[in-house]
């Protein structure tokens, strides 16, 4: 119904709605004619019809100890809006003012790490994608992505990876990357001209293989299980930073 409508973009919900039309009908009413009208319990009903006497939007009156409501004044709704209006800017006024206050607040208790977990191959690729926003700004703002771990099994994981990390490459994202010296990542010939052009690569000894993988953005740290199919991504830059400078040491103490 259109007037309903119209009531529940005002911020009626649609029972407050209903009873203030059926009220409105009826000009002046017990509450239980208003809620038959209406199709609502009566108690609801008159819940309802108190709010509204509160809100200026009716009044009520007492006949032979019976409670009489009166909606009879639509034009007191656009008073309404206007009251909400004027209360909405009030609220974004306070809340301007105490935001530096909120935000320190935020520091003191410190952020809360965001974990999302992901399954099976279709998880691995679902992972990857989610990640574009994160590396699209790194790319900007020139932050190379860190990547440790056993990746050869991502083709055969995900064929289409080659393509990903291509456009990956030509978006500007800078990786580094070290592997086990007895990891052949680029036995794909796709893989291998991606990485003579846009990877820098360092090698471990042989002993620090591990099937696992893991990749570093600027707040974000995603951990692969290859052999279990498990993608975990972790938001918590304080961890994340951990690793980077992890992941840095070991960068400049191998050839």
């Amino acid at each position: 119904m259109l007037y309903e409508e119209i009531l529940i973009k005002a911020g009626f919900d649609s029972k407050e709605a209903k009873v203030y039309l059926s009220a409105l009908e009826l000009t002046s009413a017990p509450a239980s004619a208003i809620a038959q009208k209406a199709g609502i319990v009566r108690s609801t009903c008159y819940g309802i019809l108190e709010e509204l006497v509160h809100k200026g939007l009716a009044t009520k009156t007492e006949r032979s100890g019976v409670l009489w409501f009166n909606v009879d004044s639509p034009e007191r709704l656009k008073d309404y809006v206007q009251n909400q209006k004027e209360n909405l800017n009030t609220v974004e006024k306070e809340i301007g003012h105490f935001l530096p206050e909120l935000k320190k607040i935020q520091r003191q208790f410190g952020f809360k790490p965001q974990v999302e977990f992901y399954e099976g191959i279709k998880g691995v690729a679902a992972a990857m994608e989610s990640t574009i926003p994160d590396m699209k700004k790194m790319a900007k703002e020139n932050i190379p992505i860190l990547i440790n771990g056993q990746t050869a099994n991502m083709v055969e994981i995900w064929p289409d990876f080659p393509e990903f990390a291509l456009w990956r490459a030509k978006s500007g994202v800078k990786i580094k990357m070290l592997v086990s010296d007895a990891d052949n990542d680029f036995v794909d010939p796709r893989m291998a001209a991606i990485r003579d052009m846009h990877y820098k690569i360092k090698k471990l000894p042989a002993k620090y293989i591990y099937t696992a993988g893991a990749n570093l953005f600027e707040d974000k740290v995603m951990l692969l299980d290859f052999e279990q199919l498990v993608t975990i991504i972790i938001k918590n830059k304080p961890l994340v930073d951990m690793m980077r400078k992890s992941f840095e040491f070991m960068w400049d103490n191998v050839k």
